[in-house]
């Protein structure tokens, strides 16, 4: 990246002057010397505190490692000087390196001075952000700093600013991406992706590419995509029907992968969806521009949407608007589908917990939660109602806003986001979720969960929801697999199937609506569930399911360790195929007068639901959405 190509990130000030760091780059993990300038904007007495920010705060992500000011020899080194080479003092640190206040000389620093923050060997953070920006705010005497919130008043603290472009590392292996569906002899693509050791698309090209099917080498064009070093090879065929996985070889390097597995001769097609990450739009970092099109060209995503908090000084008119467009300009029928929305985000920790809400049409309205009109769930509810939305409530589970499910439209509210970076919210750990943390005090102080939000209790209380999974990243990545939620937990973001008509909004979003629709941990595994013919998402009669039949088809990406079905919240079935592919049959014939459960708040009469749940031997998971019978 150079001062002519870098994008300046929309939280920076007009009036701020941008710079460029020394070097200009850095590759993702790698040790390093760096020098951040800053041309001060205006004037800053010796009375003022000047706070260098290099991470933390709601729009600062990637976090700079070990930084610190006390020992030069000793790692994450930090030196404060002004340009003129005067050195300054470093006065204090926050607790996680990410901030550090220096003392400003006896006599000022004036309007255009420039500041010189020198990082001696130091460790560039892990993920790969064309846009990495580091600022310096002010802060009067005796103010307690917090970590900086770039909107609102935050913004007028800011008098420095300086970029630096983070690339991936060099190539350490490939990953390969096939549709997951597709008709005998119809021509097809695939993307192949390098990687570095942490994920990141790599810093350095492919070599020669090979593709294989059952060892035999398969005719491909290779076409480069523009702006990454990813590329595709087109006009790959398969000869019959059948399931299939790849292989893709990079000669030059020694780098094999395995395509995600490809149904041939299946009807309609299955498509992978990323709805919900945040962007500079809201409390993330990266651009709209960067979200689409990583999602389109580097991670074969077939549809993603907006999902930027509602809040008025995070997410303005101005920059919704903004979002507006850019949905407008990515939408692709067949090739690449966008949905404008936003995410509902009260965080009053009252058991109203996070709505994200989509639209089928351009151009609508957000109903903001800190407008009076809609202050809880109800009022958002009301003001959609005559609108082609879709409602999700995410993380319901998260003990910092969880949902209590007391509120639900189920015209509105189709699906619940049951997976993303902050865990699994199924069901209990003791009950064998693998992926949400325990009802214990993390080193915060703060909850790991908060059972009121389990899915499970919202099927219970009578709530007919479809399964989906997102990421909820909020470093402008939308769906790449390399981003972890913090605190240690190694949680990838999550992916929606959908077995749609077409790749176009009106096809996805009558899938949503009606459920056809399920969850996974990231990994694009196959499945299918009916029971007795219907698909998953059904609402069946009891005077038609006497036996219950259910058909389950399964086909991972790595052997699977279990598949259940799963009764009325209660596992009813298992086989550990320990396979690429399981398919099996098993009827039910319990009564359902014996297994029903009784009318609740959601569901006036006794109802039943089935759903199935997919556990793989590398712990990547499929949630199926449920099948409800009611009497």
């Amino acid at each position: 990246m150079s001062d002519e190509s870098f994008v300046r990130p929309m939280r920076i000030p007009s009036d701020v002057t941008v710079c460029m760091s020394v070097p200009a780059n850095a590759k993702a993990g790698a040790n390093g010397r760096w020098v951040l300038h800053f041309t001060l904007s205006r004037s800053v007495s010796a009375e003022e505190r000047l706070w260098l920010c290099v991470h933390g705060g709601r729009n600062m992500k990637n976090s700079w490692s070990k930084l610190q000011a006390q020992d030069p020899d000793s790692e994450g080194y930090v030196l404060f000087s002004t340009a003129a080479g005067l050195a300054l003092e470093c006065e204090a640190q926050s607790d996680d390196a990410g901030t550090f206040s220096f003392k400003v000389p006896d006599e000022g620093l004036k309007e255009g001075s420039g500041i010189a923050v020198r990082l001696v060997n130091s460790v560039a953070p892990r993920y790969s952000q064309p846009e990495k920006f580091f600022l310096l705010v002010t802060a009067q005497p005796g103010e307690e700093f917090r970590p900086l919130q770039l909107f609102g008043d935050g913004l007028k603290r800011v008098v420095g600013a300086c970029m630096l472009g983070i690339t991936g590392g060099g190539l350490a292996e490939i990953r390969a991406f096939a549709p997951s569906s597709t008709a005998v002899g119809q021509e097809f693509g695939l993307l192949v992706r390098p990687e570095d050791t942490i994920g990141n698309v790599a810093s350095s090209d492919l070599g020669e590419l090979v593709v294989r099917c059952d060892g035999v080498v398969l005719p491909a064009k290779r076409v480069q995509i523009g702006g990454s070093r990813c590329c595709r090879l087109e006009g790959i065929a398969l000869p019959k029907e059948g399931v299939y996985h790849l292989e893709v070889e990079d000669v030059s390097h020694g780098l094999k992968a395995v395509t995600n597995p490809i149904i041939c001769g299946a009807n309609g097609a299955l498509l992978w969806g990323s709805m919900h990450s945040h962007t500079e739009m809201s409390d993330g970092t990266g651009t709209l521009d960067r979200y689409f099109t990583e999602m389109r060209d580097e991670c074969a995503i077939d549809f993603g949407a907006t999902s930027d908090h509602d809040k008025a000084d995070e997410t303005p008119e101005e920059l919704w608007q903004f979002s507006q467009r850019a949905v407008e300009k990515y939408n692709e029928p067949g090739r690449f589908t966008v949905f404008l929305g936003y995410e509902w985000a009260t965080w009053r920790k009252n058991g109203d917990g996070d709505r994200n809400v989509y639209y089928l049409k351009d151009h609508r309205p957000i109903f903001r939660s800190g407008d009076d009109a809609y202050p809880n769930p109800a009022g958002l509810l009301s003001a959609l109602k005559d609108e082609d939305a879709i409602v999700i409530p995410h993380h319901p589970a998260h003990p910092g806003n969880h949902n209590d499910w007391k509120d639900h439209d189920p015209e509105k509210e189709r699906l619940v986001e049951i997976y993303s970076l902050w865990g699994c919210s199924e069901r209990s750990v003791g009950d064998g979720n693998i992926y949400l943390g325990a009802p214990v005090e993390n080193p915060r102080g703060v909850p790991g969960v908060n059972p009121l939000g389990y899915v499970q209790r919202a099927l219970a209380m009578g709530w007919r929801v479809g399964f989906s999974a997102n990421a909820d990243d909020h470093s402008g990545h939308g769906s790449d697999r390399i981003v972890r939620h913090k605190e240690g937990r190694d949680f990838t973001g999550g992916l929606t199937g959908v077995y749609a008509k077409e790749n176009t909004r009106e096809a996805i979003w009558d899938a949503l609506r009606n459920r056809r629709c399920y969850a996974t941990t990231g990994d694009r595994i196959i499945a299918e569930f009916t029971l007795n013919g219907h698909p998953m998402g059904s609402e069946l009669d009891a005077s038609e399911c006497g036996k219950r039949t259910i058909k389950v088809s399964v086909h991972g990406t790595a052997p699977i360790k279990s598949i259940e079905v799963v009764r009325n919240n209660v596992d009813a079935y298992r086989i550990e195929p320990c396979t690429h592919d399981a398919e099996f049959e098993w009827t039910d014939d319990a009564p359902l007068a014996m297994v029903n459960l009784p009318a609740a708040k959601f569901c006036p009469v006794p109802f039943t639901f089935y759903y199935v749940r997919v556990t793989q031997e590398d712990n990547q998971q499929a949630w199926v959405s449920p099948i409800w019978i009611s009497e």
